[in-house]
């Protein structure tokens, strides 16, 4: 699904449902932390809650340089299906770029339930520099000064 079909079955689930409730967005918010961090992908993995109902539950992630950005959208896909989202209904879109993956998704649990919305943005680490011989003689030479 792209982002704008993705957009307008949230806007339909938000005119017709309310936010879920604090300790929903809580456990979501561990659910993903935890797969993410377990999955192997990831170097660093920020996740938290906020009242924003188009991304209730937030995520920013750095996945190791040698993984290719469809591989981290695919597994992101088989974590919100199989460990996250709720079975009653969900939906979700990615945008796949060549050094990071932008997730949104919804789900909901019933008929009467609340939603939770997230939007997580995976970035490609960055590989340090490596410094030449000449850069690190001239920072000891000033280190000695």
């Amino acid at each position: 699904m792209d982002l704008m079909q993705f957009h307008r079955m949230r806007t339909a689930i938000q005119d017709n449902a309310s936010p879920g409730p604090e300790q929903e967005l809580v456990t979501v918010e561990g659910s993903l932390r935890y797969m993410l961090l377990t999955s192997g992908l990831f170097e660093e993995v920020e996740v938290e809650h906020t009242d924003d109902p188009d991304q209730l539950v937030i995520a920013l992630c750095q996945f190791k340089p040698e993984v290719a950005a469809a591989d981290v959208a695919r597994r992101l896909e088989e974590i919100w299906a199989d460990r996250v989202s709720y079975s009653f209904w969900e939906a979700h879109a990615t945008d796949v770029m060549s050094d990071h993956v932008e997730f949104e998704a919804a789900t909901r649990p019933s008929t009467v339930g609340g939603y939770v919305t997230v939007h997580l943005v995976a970035q490609r680490a960055v590989i340090p520099a490596q410094r030449s011989a000449h850069d690190a003689a001239d920072n000891r030479q000033s280190s000695l000064s």
